[in-house]
């Protein structure tokens, strides 16, 4: 009996990848991976008020960002140790967790902390979250990635509408004040959009959903890390608990969490059918909002949110591929 060598992870991760669609195919899968898409996005939904909490609790928004990155973590890497796989750390894995942890954690989790200090709406953070696969398409275009196809530029058509619906009127919101730190926000989708183009154009090495995860949250949090050093912003837990320390706590495993069922969701589902996370994300934000702040939103962000929800739907609009004309064979 001769010894064999381990396959290689890209070949664990594609033999995986494929019992995951498979089983994804089957009525009990399929259900149960559509509970989980839903479960993700309550999650992030409530993260951007849990954010909200931990701020108005005066945790520094540098500091609360690097616990929640550092603490997701350290969570993902010891159940990754406990199965006895630590993540790999060559330089395309390392170079691969750190554009994807600053652009998709790093740059979106900074701006929400920033602009939650400012006074800006939980419900609002979650809506423009949206904007993700709109931007994606922008930028997939511009990187002629995707051809023009006219669903698509009328779904960022409509996107822009909803964003201008947002902070053009001026009952919009609660105060126009508030306007510079909306458009502040959008920084937030860009992060995200810049996230999925990196991936398709540097193509980052098969990696295990927990290796991610650790990966995403530790190399997107080292430039925090560094921020926090040059403006003294350090915080720790002292004194009694308060809300701000509970919701710190809560969000770094809703963090873990959420970026674990993130990968093995789009395995499972595809990324396509998985981008409709974003109309849960948004509604539940907006509910969590209103449970945790008391947010009422006026007709002109409802008419924004409709317009990014169809937004949305026509970007992620899949073009039917028009069947090969059989060739005539002689008889």
């Amino acid at each position: 009996m001769s010894l064999q060598e381990p396959p290689p992870a890209s070949d664990l991760s594609a033999i995986r990848h494929g019992r995951a669609r498979r089983w994804a195919a089957r009525p009990a899968g399929f259900w149960l991976a559509v509970a989980l898409l839903f479960l993700t996005g309550i999650l992030y939904g409530l993260s951007y008020s849990l954010t909200g909490v931990a701020i108005a609790n005066g945790v520094p928004f540098t500091s609360f960002v690097l616990w929640m990155g550092m603490g997701g973590a350290a969570v993902s890497l010891l159940i990754a140790l406990a199965q006895g796989r630590p993540p790999p750390l060559s330089w395309r894995h390392v170079s691969s967790y750190t554009v994807a942890g600053v652009s998709g954690y790093g740059v979106p989790y900074l701006t929400v902390g920033y602009v939650s200090g400012e006074g800006v709406p939980a419900g609002i953070i979650s809506m423009l979250v949206a904007l993700s696969p709109i931007l994606t398409y922008a930028g997939a275009l511009a990187f002629r990635l995707e051809a023009v196809w006219w669903p698509r530029v009328l779904g960022f058509a409509i996107g822009i509408v909803g964003v201008a619906l947002l902070v053009v009127p001026e009952t919009s919101l609660p105060s126009r004040e508030l306007v510079p730190w909306i458009l502040l926000t959008l920084m937030l989708p860009v992060g995200y959009a810049t996230t999925s183009l990196a991936t398709a154009l540097l193509r980052p090495p098969a990696t295990e959903s927990l290796h991610f995860a650790f990966g995403f949250f530790f190399f997107g949090s080292l430039p925090i890390l560094a921020l926090t050093a040059a403006t003294d912003g350090w915080w720790w837990f002292e004194g009694r608990m308060d809300p701000g320390d509970w919701a710190l706590i809560t969000v770094i495993f809703v963090q873990a969490l959420g970026i674990y069922l993130f990968v093995e969701l789009i395995r499972f589902l595809g990324p396509v059918f998985f981008s409709t996370v974003n109309f849960i994300v948004a509604l539940a934000g907006i509910g969590w909002g209103f449970l945790f702040f008391g947010e009422r939103h006026s007709h002109w962000v409802w008419l924004a949110l409709l317009c990014l929800m169809v937004g949305v739907f026509f970007v992620i609009l899949r073009r039917r591929e028009r069947p090969a004309q059989a060739e005539d064979t002689p008889g």
